[in-house]
């Protein structure tokens, strides 16, 4: 590749925002499904205790079997979520994996379609199943909220357009039934931003967050049939990529798209040639 060329495709790169990613880039502060294993694995606190090893890893295995049975999830897919999360756990304890890693662990699935099928999984779970709506009406709502966190996770939409997706489900002054997601201080004191338990949540105000999502989803062409995510597989995979054990391939896509779009570039003529 000539330099002049190279020039180009920088400054195209930069023109379009044909910008390298690793996946998508997706931080969801919701408290639903597998995030107990986030928030359990990326506890890198040392404590000078000759169990410790033992408890944590028994307290983070009861804990994601635990929030797996209140999801509802598919008895297969939790046998196999379970055999990894015991698999890694035993090697936790007797010491080949370390504190540190379970924070590369957590870092894989929070850029894996973890997050958004734990998004879809929990709203159904927390709300859907709950309501008044007719089983027809329950099965596309799964479908349009699906579309939706398949454009945050390929970052077609952006994250932020999540609090208007969950606004008709969201609180700020919520009471004890109320799931607690963050809390903000700032000049003008404090926030808190909680999930409305679902006594307090219509059929309408879903209705609302299933249109919200869809239109979000049609504005950039997310198909009406979303790819199915496997959680136990993107589980097992995160844990690998984290812990050097499977090759991180989305680096390479990402680098063949790249390739892709310099080959695809125009040669520019070179300056000694003249107009």
């Amino acid at each position: 590749m000539n330099l002049t060329k190279t020039k180009h495709l920088h400054s195209t790169i930069n023109s379009h925002k044909i910008l390298p990613h690793r996946r998508g880039n997706l931080l969801i502060g919701c408290g639903v499904v597998i995030l107990i294993f986030l928030i359990l694995a990326g506890v890198g606190t040392y404590f000078v205790v000759s169990n410790l090893r033992t408890w944590a890893a028994d307290a983070t295995t009861s804990g994601i079997d635990k929030v797996l049975i209140k999801a509802k999830i598919d008895p297969a897919e939790h046998a196999e979520i379970m055999a990894h999360v015991d698999n890694l756990m035993e090697r936790f304890v007797e010491g080949e994996v370390e504190w540190a890693e379970f924070g590369n662990i957590a870092d894989e699935l929070m850029h894996s379609p973890v997050i958004p099928a734990a998004l879809v999984i929990g709203i159904d779970q927390l709300y859907f199943s709950k309501s008044g709506l007719p089983a027809e009406e329950q099965a596309q709502a799964r479908i349009e909220l699906a579309r939706y966190t398949q454009g945050l996770f390929d970052e077609s939409l952006p994250p932020n357009s999540i609090n208007e997706v969950l606004a008709p489900v969201i609180t700020n002054t919520p009471d004890k039934d109320d799931i607690k997601l963050n809390m903000k201080l700032d000049q003008n004191g404090r926030t808190i931003t909680a999930l409305k338990s679902a006594d307090k949540v219509s059929d309408d105000e879903l209705r609302t967050l299933i249109a919200t999502a869809k239109a979000k989803a049609d504005e950039v062409g997310v198909t009406q049939t979303p790819h199915e995510i496997d959680l136990s597989d993107e589980i097992e995979r995160a844990i690998g990529i984290a812990l050097g054990e499977i090759e991180d391939d989305s680096i390479d896509a990402d680098a063949t798209e790249i390739e892709d779009a310099v080959e695809d570039l125009p040669d520019s003529p070179d300056p000694d040639d003249g107009p």
